[in-house]
């Protein structure tokens, strides 16, 4: 049964296909083509991908995001190498040991700011790793925009390559939200990825107005080596590909991604805006993309989730506090955010009255 409360700020996976994608998903369903990534859609989103980039990549079409990141890594790791990320990677702490289940290999953290690792604190943990009885570094990865909605810059993202590139380490980026991140930034996909020396990128656009669609898009050629291999062991070569591919031409075309994305931030920000003079109310993070995290007391949270379904974190039994995150959406509208705003400062409002 649905769920009855407003759960659209729970995630930007929550809400449907922008109807562009839904449109040519539909169309492609309809048509006959070749299985396996030998389809028409596959050709022409490979060809948009390679402009949007201006890059001669490889690009393979993945169904999800977790499938994605492991499979792009698996290019880079041996069973004995290891890959470096933040200590708030999903890699890391939310994709259920999938990395170290199929490839083996080891994951260490390194320290992040606001989301975001620097090469002050890779080095760190490159440095200590530098012994047999560890498993070997072969790789950095790092989040576009990042778990806390925070945004490297092209020159951090550069920085970060050089350092990796120096020490012959890929370079891997979670690009789940990539689009709000350029958005954000004002930068080109060129700029940021390209640009910087990225050696593999997962391209997400699920959470952004598509339905299921990833591709894996491998700018450093040689790693592109048998991912077709992967592709098949990893039980990610569907027969009718083409309904991933087909959401990529929509995505891309138009400018949509960007326009999605810029939806989404602006609609959050107006949030954080409208949230900031709330007395109980704290937004923790630098508010830059698409993510707010803000904390409360427990008391106001449980009155809150009456009427929202939010993600609930970072709980504190002595202070009595705790963490909610609200997320925007590509369709999120000015009547869904004034809706929110209104309900918080009022909650809010009456938590003050009875508390004082």
């Amino acid at each position: 049964m649905q769920e009855t409360k407003i759960i659209q700020f729970a995630s930007d996976n929550y809400v449907g296909a922008h109807p562009d994608i839904a449109k040519i998903i539909n169309e492609a369903m309809l048509t006959t083509e070749l299985p396996y990534g030998q389809d028409s859609y596959s050709q022409k989103a490979q060809l948009e991908i390679q402009q949007v980039f201006q890059s001669d990549c490889a690009v393979f079409f993945i169904g999800t995001g977790t499938a994605c990141n492991v499979m792009a890594l698996k290019t880079m790791l041996r069973s004995i190498d290891a890959v470096i990320c933040s200590d708030l990677a999903h890699i890391n702490g939310a994709e259920c040991g999938a990395l170290e289940n199929f490839t083996g290999s080891k994951i260490f953290t390194a320290k992040s700011i606001d989301g975001k690792i620097n090469v002050k604190a890779i080095k760190e943990v490159y440095n200590s790793l530098n012994n047999i009885h560890y498993s070997k570094p072969a790789a950095i990865s790092i989040t576009q925009a990042t778990e806390l909605g925070t945004v490297y810059t092209c020159e951090e993202i550069k920085e970060i390559c050089n350092f990796a590139h120096s020490h012959n380490l890929y370079v891997h980026m979670d690009g789940a939200r990539l689009a709000n991140a350029a958005a954000a930034l004002n930068n080109s996909l060129k700029e940021m990825v390209t640009d910087t020396g990225v050696d593999i990128l997962s391209f997400g656009a699920t959470k952004n107005g598509a339905l299921i669609a990833e591709a894996a898009v491998i700018f450093n050629k040689k790693l592109a080596k048998d991912f077709n291999y992967i592709q098949k062991q990893s039980m990610q070569l569907f027969s009718k590909m083409r309904i991933i591919p087909a959401q990529f031409i929509a995505y891309l075309q138009n400018d949509l991604w960007l326009n999605n994305a810029k939806n989404a931030n602006t609609k959050c920000k107006m949030i954080a805006e409208g949230l900031s003079h709330c007395k109980n109310l704290k937004i923790l993070n630098s508010v830059e993309t698409n993510q707010i995290f803000i904390e409360l007391p427990i008391t106001l949270k449980d009155e809150i989730l009456k009427t929202y379904y939010l993600y609930v974190s970072n709980e504190n039994i002595d202070k009595k506090t705790c963490v909610i995150r609200l997320i925007t959406s590509y369709n999120t509208s000015l009547n869904d955010a004034n809706k929110l705003i209104s309900d918080f400062k009022s909650l809010d409002y009456n938590f003050s009255l009875l508390n004082n």
